[in-house]
């Protein structure tokens, strides 16, 4: 088992084209951006959390909850490129581990992360991965949801926003979605902020075809849990009435009214 460093960075930004403002949307009156944070101080073998925003009212919220926060460009677009920028203000080693966690995700469980790290602990040779679990029917039709078709090694093919596999010939394979949990090594992280966009990322929007666009083995481990990404107001008012009755709430709750 590798003895790196474990780091994450959680990307946040207020220019939402779809929910502006939504890190500092309020779910049972605590900011999305808070719930994320402290979610992640639960995973086990976690070393450091971090936002990398580019939005001082973010920064300032981060550090008025007690977190670190890192400020960045504000022409970066994608998470995995503002937690890069991030970690070249931070002393990491190359092979140490930066997850990216994204924002959005006030119900991950810490459990989540731990399955997506451990490849990278387990096999020197994997340099990204990202979570992915089953898409329901739902999921599987709705264009906010990144679908993912991956070998018999659990390398990725393709990913899209489109219905994928075909259910044209009645013969309905596996339903994967993406869980926008991303570990990277950190030199290789750097190393994906210097490549060029390619057409197909550009094309569906999604950032890790830029690795395997150009042959980069993207892993892939799945989840066991299930969580709510926020995109939506209607997304804020599901993800706060699972929260009223979720364990981890409940602890870092008892936790704050304590202090």
């Amino acid at each position: 088992m590798s003895n790196a460093k474990v780091v994450i960075g959680i990307p946040a930004r207020m220019g939402s084209s779809r929910f502006p403002g939504k890190p500092l949307a309020a779910i049972l009156g605590m900011p999305m951006i808070e719930h994320v944070y402290k979610r992640c101080l639960l995973v086990d073998r976690v070393d450091d959390v971090f936002v990398a925003t580019c939005d001082e009212e973010i920064r300032e919220n981060v550090i008025a909850f007690g977190g670190k926060a890192f400020m960045t460009h504000k022409d970066i677009e994608r998470p995995a490129l503002r937690v890069a920028e991030a970690c070249k203000q931070m002393n990491l080693s190359d092979d140490d581990i930066v997850v990216v966690v994204q924002g959005d995700e006030p119900l991950v469980h810490p459990k989540m992360i731990e399955i997506a790290i451990r490849p990278l602990l387990e096999d020197s040779q994997v340099k990204l991965l990202t979570l992915v679990a089953q898409a329901d029917e739902k999921e599987w039709l709705d264009p906010n949801e990144v679908k993912v078709v991956i070998d018999n090694k659990k390398d990725i093919l393709f990913m899209t926003r489109s219905p994928v596999p075909s259910n044209t010939r009645n013969c309905i394979g596996p339903r994967l979605k993406q869980v926008a949990i991303m570990p990277f090594r950190k030199k290789f992280l750097l190393d994906f902020q210097d490549l060029p966009s390619t057409p197909y990322e550009i094309a569906e929007s999604i950032e890790l075809l830029r690795a395997v666009e150009q042959g980069i083995k993207v892993r892939t481990a799945m989840s066991l849990f299930q969580s709510i990404s926020v995109d939506t107001e209607n997304d804020r008012q599901e993800a706060e009435t699972a929260m009223r009755h979720d364990p981890f709430y409940l602890q870092y709750r008892e936790e704050l009214i304590h202090e």
